[in-house]
C-alpha cells in the first residue's frame, strides 16, 4: 500500500510539473474564460458512454439468461473502474470484482458471470484496433516519423496482446496454469495466507474456470449478441471521443476529431503497462505530449488533458470507491458468500 500510494504521489507531482510548464498563469486564464456549456456537454458525453457500456454488457449477459438490474450493472462498472483506476498494469483487476459484484446480486454462478466480463473486453478491443490503424495512417499523412514509429509499436505490441489473451481465455489448460502460476507467486510471498486460502483456491479453478470456458465459447458464437454488443461498443468508443471533443471546445481551442483519436490511442496502450495505479501523472504527461507533437500549444495541451482525466479518470474513481465501500457493506451484512468480499476475492484467487 506504501507503494502503491507512493506511485499514486509521483503521479500527481508530475501533474503539479506538467502545469509549471504550461505555465500556471496561462492554465488559470484559461479556465477563466472557459465556456460551462461545452464542459458540462463533456460530462454528459461521459455519463452517455457508461449506460452504452452497461447496455452492452447487459445485451451480453441476457443471452446467458443473466438479468440482474440495469442499475446493479452501471454499479458494477463503476466499481470495476475504481479497482482498474488504483491497479497498476493492463487494468485488469477490475473485472473479477465487477463479475462478484454482480454475482452476488443475482445468485448466478461466477464462471457464467466473469465469461460476459471478458466478452466484454474483448468486444472493446475491436473498436480499438479500428481506431489504432486510422490513427497511424493519419499521422503518417500528417508527415510525423515520432508518431507513427510509436504508433507502429504499439499497434504491434496490443496485437500481440490481444491474440495471446484470445488465446489463453479459449484455453482451459492454459488459462489454469496461469491461475495456478499466479497462486505460486503468492504463496512464495505469504505462505501462511496462501495456505489458509488453498482449499478454496483450488475448488474456485476447478469449478469456476470450466465453466467459464463453456459459457465463453458459448458467448463467441452467439452471432446475434456479439453483433449488437460490437455496435453499442463503436457507440461508446464513439462517446469517449467527443468528451475530449468537447473539453477542447470548452476552452475555447477547436481540435480536429482525428487528433483526439491519436491522442487517445497511446494513451490507451500506454497505460496498459503503466507501473502508477491508473496511469495517474503519466497518462497526463503522455496525452499532453502527443497533442503538443500535433501542433497545439503546451498551456492549451495540458489544460485540455488535466480537464478530461478530471472527468474520466479522478471523478470515476472517486464515485467508485463510494459504491465500493457501499457494496462492502452490504456483502458484510448478506446472506450470502464470505464475511467480507476481500475473503471473498480471494477465494476466487
Amino acid at each position: 500500500m506504501n507503494r502503491k500510494y507512493g506511485l499514486i504521489g509521483a503521479g500527481i507531482a508530475v501533474i503539479i510539473l506538467l502545469l509549471w510548464w504550461a505555465g500556471i498563469g496561462e492554465v488559470i486564464e484559461i479556465l477563466r474564460t472557459a465556456r460551462l456549456d461545452y464542459f458540462l456537454l463533456a460530462i454528459a458525453v461521459y455519463v452517455a458512454s457508461l449506460v452504452t457500456w452497461a447496455l452492452r454488457w447487459q445485451v451480453l449477459m441476457k443471452s446467458l439468461n443473466i438479468r440482474p438490474k440495469f442499475r446493479e450493472v452501471l454499479g458494477a462498472l463503476l466499481v470495476g473502474v475504481f479497482i482498474n483506476n488504483v491497479t497498476p498494469g493492463a487494468r485488469g483487476g477490475g473485472e473479477p470484482v465487477r463479475a462478484y459484484y454482480v454475482h452476488k446480486r443475482t445468485g448466478d454462478p461466477y464462471g457464467p458471470v466473469f465469461a460476459t466480463v471478458m466478452m466484454d473486453r474483448i468486444l472493446d478491443v475491436i473498436p480499438v484496433v479500428f481506431m489504432l490503424v486510422l490513427a497511424t495512417v493519419h499521422v503518417y499523412r500528417l508527415g510525423s516519423i515520432t508518431l507513427t514509429v510509436t504508433l507502429i509499436l504499439l499497434d504491434a505490441f496490443f496485437a500481440v496482446l490481444t491474440f495471446a489473451t484470445v488465446g489463453v481465455l479459449l484455453s482451459e489448460r492454459k488459462t489454469k496454469r496461469i491461475l495456478y502460476w499466479l497462486y505460486r507467486q503468492f504463496r512464495r510471498i505469504t505462505p501462511k495466507r496462501a495456505a489458509k486460502y488453498e482449499e478454496r483456491f483450488v475448488r474456485a479453478v476447478e469449478v469456476s474456470v470450466p465453466q467459464f470456458q463453456e459459457n465463453f465459447r458459448m458467448l463467441m458464437r452467439h452471432k446475434k449478441a456479439f453483433a449488437i454488443s460490437l455496435i453499442w461498443s463503436f457507440v461508446t468508443w464513439t462517446l469517449i471521443l467527443l468528451r475530449s471533443y468537447y473539453i477542447f471546445y470548452s476552452i475555447n481551442s477547436p481540435i480536429r476529431l482525428v487528433d483526439v483519436m491519436v491522442v487517445q490511442m497511446i494513451g490507451i496502450v500506454v497505460g496498459m503497462v503503466s507501473v502508477v495505479p491508473g496511469g495517474a501523472g503519466l497518462i497526463e504527461l503522455i496525452n499532453s505530449t502527443v497533442y503538443v507533437l500535433l501542433g497545439i500549444n503546451k498551456e492549451i495541451a495540458v489544460t485540455a488533458t488535466i480537464l478530461e482525466r478530471l472527468i474520466s479518470y479522478w471523478a470515476p474513481t472517486v464515485i467508485g470507491a463510494v459504491i465500493m465501500t457501499h457494496f462492502g457493506i452490504k456483502v458484510s451484512e448478506g446472506d450470502v458468500g464470505d464475511s467480507n468480499i476481500n475473503d471473498s476475492a480471494e477465494e476466487m484467487g
